[in-house]
């Protein structure tokens, strides 16, 4: 076998985590794939192998821990190819370029030099803010060897956007904003991801057109808050950016993820209700049923306030409502629960991810003791899906 053959380039992406998340991957593999890489799905036959990580829950940190564990003894052996039907094990002299092992995203940021002693294996370490750097990082250790550790927060390079790469071809997301700037207090995202960073308008439109030549016609704008944005220089809010997306002749479909309650309005469903393009789906956390739980949570909107929105919505879209839940709060009463399983009811929510509280190490929640028993916490979560799989079935129907 030729050495072209031996270090053939490919890289192995593998993503935990939000549609965000998602996104990040889809941009970074699109890098690669401009810069000569393959994509392959066995990390074993990689020479660069990309773990992109969520912070949002334990359990999926739990998962992200093992995985990156598992690659150790890849880091130490060759690569695997295939030739005439057959698997081998290509020697790895140290005359090859090193196998580039980095864990990215959120996890990254949050526990990077934690990971770095713990993993000597891993050898990039990337911030979210950092993604756009991978590819000069991954060439830099594959001609100098080492280590390279970039969790740095800032303003992405637009570039990161620019490589064309969807995993479903009619389908594609486009990010329209990083960060978040709310601050709820069981939530990472603003200490992983940073502040509410916008992106151009005009950078936006421009990505959603080089989909669109793609022959892709379904959009959906991604943010932590999409109706936090706001571009100041031009004046663009959010739903001008839905309407600049919708104008696009091409564009079939546009959705957009996620909402914060406390500043969705009326005028945003009745743009929804109003374009056929829009689709009529809408997702809206809750959190909690619990006005003293929202109040901790620093939500910014009371269950009353919560309840008016679901109703404008039902009433000028007609779409399908979904939210998410967080269960076992700290403090979080028998009463608190049951205001919980009333607004599940009195909303009927077509789907709601519903989640166990768990603690987040930097969140201001975090300081505050977790008093709810697991065991209590398990039972309410069972409750409340029974609950909603029966309001999903529609075997509820009216309260």
């Amino acid at each position: 076998m030729n050495n072209k053959e031996v270090v053939k380039k490919k890289v192995f992406v593998r993503t935990f985590g939000c549609q965000m998340n998602d996104r990040d991957s889809e941009a970074i593999t699109g890098l690669f794939r401009q810069n000569g890489y393959t994509l392959t799905d066995d990390p074993k036959t990689a020479d660069v192998i990309l773990v992109n990580t969520c912070s949002v829950r334990e359990h999926a940190e739990e998962r992200e821990i093992s995985f990156l564990g598992s690659l150790k003894k890849i880091s130490r052996e060759g690569r695997r190819m295939k030739d005439e039907g057959r698997e081998k094990l290509i020697p790895h002299p140290s005359s090859l370029i090193p196998r580039v092992i980095g864990l990215i995203g959120c996890m990254a940021k949050a526990r990077g030099q934690e990971i770095a002693k713990q993993m000597p294996h891993v050898n990039l370490i990337c911030s979210p803010a950092s993604e756009d750097r991978i590819l000069e990082y991954v060439e830099k250790i594959q001609k100098d060897g080492g280590r390279i550790i970039d969790l740095e927060d800032r303003q992405r390079d637009e570039e990161f956007y620019q490589a064309p790469f969807n995993i479903d071809a009619n389908h594609a997301q486009v990010v329209i904003s990083t960060g978040c700037s709310n601050h709820c207090t069981y939530c990472i995202v603003p200490s992983v991801r940073g502040e509410l960073r916008l992106r151009k308008p005009e950078d936006i439109v421009d990505e959603v057109k080089r989909n669109m030549d793609l022959g892709i016609t379904r959009i959906t704008l991604l943010g932590q808050n999409v109706n936090d944005y706001c571009f100041h220089p031009s004046n663009v809010n959010f739903i001008d950016l839905l309407k600049m997306a919708a104008d696009i002749n091409e564009i079939e479909e546009v959705d957009f993820m996620t909402s914060h309650p406390k500043n969705t309005s009326s005028e945003l469903f009745n743009f929804m209700a109003g374009s056929h393009k829009i689709k009529k789906q809408l997702h809206l956390p809750i959190q909690s049923g619990s006005d003293k739980i929202l109040k901790a949570m620093n939500r910014g909107y009371r269950r009353e306030q919560y309840l008016k929105l679901a109703a404008d919505y039902r009433h000028i879209v007609e779409g399908i409502l979904g939210t998410d839940i967080i269960i076992g709060f700290p403090g979080e009463s028998e009463r608190d629960f049951l205001d919980t399983v009333d607004i599940v009811k009195t909303v009927g929510f077509n789907y709601a991810y519903i989640f166990m509280y768990s603690p987040r190490p930097g969140t201001a929640a975090a300081k505050l003791a977790d008093d709810v028993p697991l065991a209590e916490k398990k039972r309410r979560h069972a409750e409340l899906l029974a609950l909603q799989k029966k309001i999903s079935k529609g075997n509820i129907t009216k309260y």
